[in-house]
């Protein structure tokens, strides 16, 4: 599959896929049920389908489907290596997803499809005008009243806490990062309905924002 001049190299590393988990596990102390459950509140109930985007190796659509088993659960991604981990952790948790090769920014999925469409931990490796593509294909996707949820990186006001967020962006992140860092992303969701000719400036509404471990973390959402 052909990736978009967007896309992060740095993904198709052999080696990356094999240790994000870890990473991610050292990241939170061993928490990661708590990471996870940030984003619970602002599940619509009794969903019937829900899109995790750029999913990475399924962490966050596993815990979804097994929070709601009674969903179908689609999750999607750009890096060949992080969906091969991710198929095989939901074989072997023998837990049903969707999986599929996809650019968050322009999916194949239909119109109108999902109860909540999910991006976790992912937004922040985009360019600024490519995390705004994203808002839009999710308020594609969604359905009216589907919920849109955001889950990455905040900047704590306390300088202590956030040397760790420094040190993290300084060996593995880009300058999208820390520019994503200054951005309202709440604000940017009200301006991200899907534009089209007899319908411009549509955008999310009901927008809400949390931030989590100290300010290091941020959940945003907003309804279609």
């Amino acid at each position: 599959m052909k990736k978009p001049k967007h896309y992060r190299k740095l993904f198709d590393r052999w080696w990356l896929p094999k240790i994000y988990d870890l990473w991610v596990w050292i990241a939170v102390l061993g928490k990661t049920d708590n990471l996870r459950k940030n984003i619970l509140e602002f599940v619509p109930q009794n969903p019937a389908i829900l899109i995790d985007l750029a999913t990475g190796t399924a962490e966050n659509a596993l815990y979804i489907k097994k929070r709601f088993p009674q969903a179908q659960v689609l999750a999607s991604d750009l890096s060949e290596g992080m969906i091969t981990v991710a198929k095989k952790k939901a074989a072997k948790q023998k837990i049903n997803i969707e999986f599929s090769l996809q650019d968050a920014t322009h999916t194949s999925y239909e119109s109108h499809l999902a109860d909540a469409v999910t991006i976790s931990f992912a937004l922040h490796d985009l360019p600024g005008p490519k995390r705004k593509e994203v808002m839009k294909e999710a308020y594609r996707i969604l359905k009216p009243n589907g919920v849109f949820i955001i889950y990455d990186y905040h900047l704590p006001k306390n300088w202590l806490v956030r040397i760790p967020l420094i040190i993290q962006f300084l060996l593995v992140e880009n300058i999208d990062a820390w520019r994503m860092l200054k951005e309202n992303l709440k604000e940017q969701l009200k301006e991200a309905g899907f534009t089209q000719p007899q319908r411009r400036g549509a955008g999310f509404t009901q927008t809400k924002q949390t931030t989590h471990y100290r300010g290091l973390a941020q959940v945003v959402a907003g309804i279609k």
